[in-house]
């Protein structure tokens, strides 16, 4: 993805003033692309978290002032290609430039005859074997847990019941906790956010270990817990009286607009070269019959509007926000407040989502009204 800097100032006439730029687009463009990115946000003072020259400035928070008091901003992602996170420093490196990573271990769990099915399979395979010798090597590791087993750099386990759990990778859970602590005493009001597209069992459910991230970010903290990432909707809990988003969908939503994408794009969407990029995503699409265009989840979504006094959470009003589901492409993936039929459904749909979650959404003329 990408855009001509005079969109950032489009976006800073908007209203916006503080953006984390961790994500898996990040170094589409290479390691330099995404410093030079940096610098255009510098020169224009547009104030940005989740990336930097190294692991350092990536993980820092980013601070803005506003005539209210300091907003402090931790920005990560979980959803981004190998060699994309930054690096640390080191007594005589310079560290990688990247994003602010927020791994985590996934765990696969089955039965116990599944599990021997498992073991056979690498055995006979002698993918086991390779495995085996990695680690003497000391280019693997072995596994963390008592019972799991790996394959092919899958971990499984044996449960009661069949299911996928993720965890947290500690290293960046604790670095990136850290940096909100920090931020806490250094800001009148402490953000985190993560790009996370990865789900539980649906994909607007999030994954073990977003709330376990989540939780953290409060408990070291964070005044409210921004997710963003896959596009839709995710559900909102009040977590000891602040704001955990998982997912705040898309606002502007205009990716069929690039004017060009990086030349390895093709040979991963299986498009022609010579195709243009209006091409390429009617490609993905199948004429626009599946993916984003197919799914109005992905064009509609709810702009928080979120009061604090002191920290303390006051009021959340959700505005109800579509980009234009089935329109033509000159008119879709700008946002605008949702029609009446329309809002009431995105609210609808909003208090679904939460109400597993311990919260209650009351809709009133048009608006949701989050009870505290």
């Amino acid at each position: 993805l990408s855009a001509e800097p005079g969109v950032a100032h489009d976006l800073q006439r908007m209203g916006f003033n503080l953006t984390a730029f961790a994500n898996n687009h990040t170094l589409n463009y290479g390691e330099e692309g995404c410093l030079e990115t940096l610098r255009v946000l510098d020169k224009m003072d547009f104030i940005c978290a989740g990336a930097g020259r190294n692991l350092a400035e990536a993980r820092a928070p980013a601070y803005l002032e506003v005539p209210a008091g300091r907003v402090g901003l931790v920005a990560s992602a979980s959803t981004f290609a190998v060699g994309q996170r930054a690096g640390p420093q080191g007594p005589d490196t310079p560290g990688r430039p990247g994003l602010n990573p927020q791994r985590f271990d996934t765990l696969y769990v089955v039965n116990q005859a599944h599990m021997d099915a498992v073991r056979r399979l690498a055995e006979q395979t002698g993918v086991e074997k390779w495995r085996q010798w990695r680690e003497w090597m000391g280019f693997g590791h072995p596994p963390k847990r008592e019972g799991e087993f790996i394959l092919a750099e899958r971990s499984f386990v044996v449960g009661e019941k069949f299911e996928i759990r993720t965890e947290a990778h500690e290293g960046d859970l604790n670095g990136n906790t850290a940096s909100v602590h920090q931020a806490r005493e250094m800001s009148d009001l402490t953000l985190a956010s993560i790009h996370a597209h990865e789900p539980k069992n649906e994909r607007w459910e999030p994954a073990d270990f977003i709330v376990q991230f989540a939780h953290a970010s409060i408990d070291a903290g964070a005044d409210m817990f921004i997710g963003h990432g896959p596009h839709l909707l995710r559900g909102l809990k009040i977590y000891k009286g602040k704001p955990i988003f998982y997912s705040v969908g898309n606002f502007i939503f205009q990716y069929e607009y690039m004017p060009r994408m990086p030349g390895d794009d093709y040979e991963t969407l299986k498009a022609d070269q010579n195709l243009s990029v209006p091409g390429v995503m009617k490609h993905l699409s199948k004429d626009h019959t599946q993916s984003f265009p197919a799914d109005r989840l992905y064009w509609e979504t709810v702009l928080p509007l979120v009061t604090f006094e002191d920290r303390q959470l006051k009021e959340i009003r959700l505005y109800p926000v579509s980009l234009g589901f089935g329109k033509a492409w000159p008119e879709r993936g700008t946002p605008g407040l949702a029609d009446e039929r329309t809002g009431r459904e995105i609210l609808e749909w909003m208090a679904k989502l939460s109400a597993p979650l311990g919260t209650e959404i009351v809709i009133r003329d048009g608006v949701g009204h989050v009870r505290l």
